[in-house]
């Protein structure tokens, strides 16, 4: 089993995949798990918005709102006046579709970077 860990307990570096059967033990510290190997310690990634924000970034995800951290590739419709994403075409949209809301101060950024996707897009 692969589990998510940093070298440094603040999860600041890079996201490593480790592999249980290279733990030799596991111990808590300051209310983290930490992961022994044979030469290194690693630090079980905290499950926090802001260090998946941080680690998932380079993926396309963007902290539209203090609960959400959204794929800005998977980003289908905005509906500007409810300020909520959707993830699939407008004419699609059901009661069951999935959806996040976007917090009124990143409403322009997401315009501004959803209107360069668009752009792009159109290049290709």
């Amino acid at each position: 089993m692969l589990i998510p860990v940093t070298r440094d307990k603040d999860n600041q570096t890079e996201v490593i995949m480790l592999d249980l059967n290279d733990v030799l033990f596991m111990h808590m510290e300051d209310r983290t798990v930490v992961y022994h190997t044979l030469n290194e310690q690693f630090y079980h990634l905290v499950p926090s918005l802001s260090i998946m924000a941080r680690h998932s970034e380079a993926y396309g995800f963007e902290k539209l709102d203090r609960i959400n951290l959204v794929n800005m590739n998977k980003i289908k419709y905005f509906d500007d006046e409810l300020a909520i994403v959707y993830f699939e075409p407008k004419e699609q949209i059901t009661k069951k579709s999935k959806y996040a809301t976007v917090a009124f101060l990143n409403k322009s950024k997401l315009k501004k970077k959803l209107s360069e996707k668009k752009k792009e897009d159109n290049e290709e």
